[in-house]
């Protein structure tokens, strides 16, 4: 009797941990994240005597939003690429720029242009034995050039911590495409395959 009740409330705990334990690492991220971003310009307001929480945050998505809107007509445009060559021209911040502007394209590049746009199964290790991957890019001009026929770029990253993972050189012809979002995708690798996403229904 006394197990029985001890198992009911084990199970009660982990249910209950289950739906707490996303919830409030979501928040935390979210309040961490806004935090952070509200001090970039809060500092300087509250510096001046302007105290209104937040106003930090909501100011820099203004500058932000105005920033993108001068960059995308001519005029904008020229000077950013005049910054970008300059930025590129200066000595270790170069390094450190372009590293960093290649990880924000791939992060927060249009889905055209994202360096994840493509899921795909390459084969690996033992024969029938595959893996889920990202393709990066296709026909590489010096990979091409040195193998005799058209490969494709695949990253594969690790489960449950995807910041980590392996670049592959696939053959094209061996790339089996995924009809699945790469957000899908991820989803399943964070998750180590216990969220897989439905198949898509066809018309």
């Amino acid at each position: 009797m006394a197990s029985g009740f001890w198992a009911r409330v084990r199970r009660y705990y982990l249910a209950g941990l289950l739906v707490f334990a996303p919830t409030a690492l979501t928040f935390w991220v979210a309040w961490k994240f806004f935090t952070f971003f509200d001090g970039i310009l809060g500092e300087e307001l509250r510096a001046r005597g302007v105290s209104v929480f937040g106003l930090g945050f909501v100011l820099l998505n203004v500058l932000l939003l105005l920033l993108g809107f001068l960059t995308t007509n001519f005029l904008g445009r020229r000077l950013f690429h005049l910054w970008d060559a300059l930025m590129h021209r200066v000595p270790l911040v170069n390094k450190i720029y372009s590293t960093l502007r290649q990880i924000a394209e791939i992060l927060l590049g249009s889905s055209e242009d994202a360096a994840f746009r493509r899921v795909a199964l390459v084969e690996y290790g033992s024969p029938g034995t595959h893996m889920v991957g990202f393709v990066t890019s296709t026909s590489p001009a010096e990979e091409e050039e040195k193998l005799g026929s058209k490969v494709c770029h695949v990253f594969v990253p690790s489960a449950v911590n995807p910041t980590t993972g392996f670049l592959l050189v696939v053959p094209e012809e061996k790339v089996r495409y995924l009809e699945m979002t790469p957000e899908q995708a991820m989803k399943m690798i964070v998750s180590a395959g216990s969220l897989v996403p439905a198949k898509p229904v066809t018309p």
